[in-house]
Order: C-alpha cells, then structure tokens, then sequence
C-alpha cells in the first residue's frame, strides 16, 4: 500500500495506440503492427458483471430464513469506438478483417471489407489512449505537462457496427470488442512512463494476465499520430535451425512466408541443410527452412 497517491482531473482524448496482438494476447512482432491515431470522436467503456446466483428461502410463515446475496464479480469490457474519418490499417487491426489494396507499387490500402468468415478468434489488439491533465490539476514542482494514460492490453472481436450515409459526415463505429483475461502484454514494449531517475521507460510492474484495465498519470507525452502503420520490433538479419528456430536479432521478425524470403535473407544458421524437423516461423503463421540454397516452405521433412 502506497504511503501517498496523486490526485488529478482528466479532459480531452489526445491519441490512441492499438497494437496487434496473437490469439493468446502477446504482442506481434512485425512491419505493420502498430496504428497511433487522434481520428476518434469516442471511446467507450462498458463494464461486464456476473451479478452470481441470490439464494432466497422462506419458511412456512412467510419469513427469510436464508439469504445469500452474492457480489457481483468483474468480467472485463466491451468497448466501442466512433471514429471520425477512416484509417483502413486501423480498421483491419481492430476487427481482423482485410484492407483493400490499390495496384500502386508498393500498394496503399485503400479501404476495407467485412468478411463473415474471419475468425475474430484468431487475433487480437490491445488499445492505449492518452487524455489531457489540466494544468490546475498538475502536481506540484511539475515542470512539464502530463496525461492520463488508459491502456486495455487484450482485445478481441471488433466489428463495423451500424452507419449512415446521407447528408453529413459519414462515421464509422467499432463495436463488439470485448476485454479478455490472459494478456501476454507484461511491462509492454514501449516506453510510456518516466523512471525514478526521469528516463521514459515501460510499465514500472508488469500487468497480471487478468488485469483487464491499467489507468495512470504520466509524464511522457503521447506517440505522433500517422495514417499509416508502423513496424514493432526489427526485421530479422539472421534465423537459426531449431525446433522452433529463432530469429536474430532479439525482438525481431521474419519474412512474410518462405516465398517472401531471399535466398539468404535473413541469413541461415547453419549455411547447410538444416537437419530433420528444424524451421522457424514466419509472419504468417507457416514454417520454412534451409535446404543448403534456399528458403523452402514447412519443416525440414
């Protein structure tokens, strides 16, 4: 238990970061992972209950003889959230669904669809948003400005709920997105807090894999909004034979899937044919190894 707290208001919505997450709640590593944005009119946030099961028992005159009321337990969040404007990228991350692509090389996204078959399962997004601390409300000795910090690390099943085209401006709404317990997030991968010496560093404690919702005062300043994504992690200089192998450097990614890779890009380790059951694992979910000359598809047979 801390000793003393902050106090402090909150206003405004500044930026928000989403960034794409596996089935299992752990950041992806890869050239289009991350999407910071202020083209949002609102976030909102709905708490779950499991209001549990009363047990009510009257005897024969009419009187309680037992009562059992439960108290309600969290579950998590849905969430919602209006946009003003679109961001294709942004879209597809939330909801799992694809972009539409023009023929420009490379090729811009242009919009996005919604496909009844994706499996919003499969994939997931953690949400961070930023709002404005009123300068009254600062601390005292503050030499700069500060934000409230929400993050929300594992989000799954987003969809493009009801809109209207007509007369004004179009909005579109990401509904159906619930909070889910088992997050990989840990102390993140960004910096979002100033350490005790006031270097921007991650969280100060990791998450539990069941906190739902992380809420705090900051020093550091939102991320640059962008209309395009942005890479989490490096692409990977090297891959070395295991079961599964490893990309080098740390905190790095693969090529899309064996098609995508050069011949020797990233650089095999070993230089030879890679021995029985050995691969690594690319962006997309498939495997590849090295045959000696080159990136092939699946586990060494």
């Amino acid at each position: 238990m801390a000793d003393t707290s902050k106090c402090f208001s909150l206003v405004r919505g500044r930026a928000l970061r989403v960034t794409r997450l596996d089935g299992c709640g752990v950041p992806v590593l890869g050239p289009d992972s991350v999407i910071v944005s202020d083209g949002f009119i609102t976030v909102g946030l709905t708490a779950n209950t499991d209001e549990g099961t009363e047990i009510n028992v009257t005897n024969a005159a009419g009187d309680v003889c037992i009562l059992d009321q439960p108290a309600p337990k969290f579950t998590g969040y849905d969430v919602t959230v209006e946009f003003c404007g679109v961001n294709p990228e942004l879209i597809a991350m939330m909801t799992g669904q694809k972009t539409v692509l023009n023929t420009a090389t490379p090729p811009v996204a242009v919009g996005f669809r919604m496909n009844s078959d994706v499996n919003a399962d499969a994939s997931g997004f953690a949400l961070e948003m930023w709002s404005n601390v009123p300068a009254a409300a600062c601390v005292a000795g503050q030499t700069g400005a500060q934000y409230g910090y929400f993050l929300i690390p594992f989000l799954k099943g987003g969809v493009i709920g009801d809109f209207t085209i007509g007369n004004d401006a179009v909005n579109f709404t990401l509904s159906g997105a619930n909070s889910k317990d088992g997050n990989g997030w840990g102390t993140g991968p960004y910096n979002v807090v100033n350490n005790a010496t006031g270097v921007p560093s991650k969280l100060a404690t990791a998450l539990d894999p069941n906190d739902h919702l992380h809420m705090q005062i900051t020093d550091v300043a939102p991320p640059t909004p962008a209309c395009t994504s942005a890479p989490l992690g490096t692409k990977a200089t090297g891959a070395t034979a295991g079961t599964p192998g490893t990309y080098t450097p740390a905190n790095s990614y693969g090529p899309l899937n064996a098609a995508a890779a050069l011949p020797a890009d990233p650089t095999p380790s070993p230089a030879t044919a890679w021995t029985t059951g050995q691969y690594v694992k690319c962006r997309d979910g498939s495997l590849m190894y090295y045959s000696g000359t080159a990136w092939v598809a699946g586990a060494k047979p």
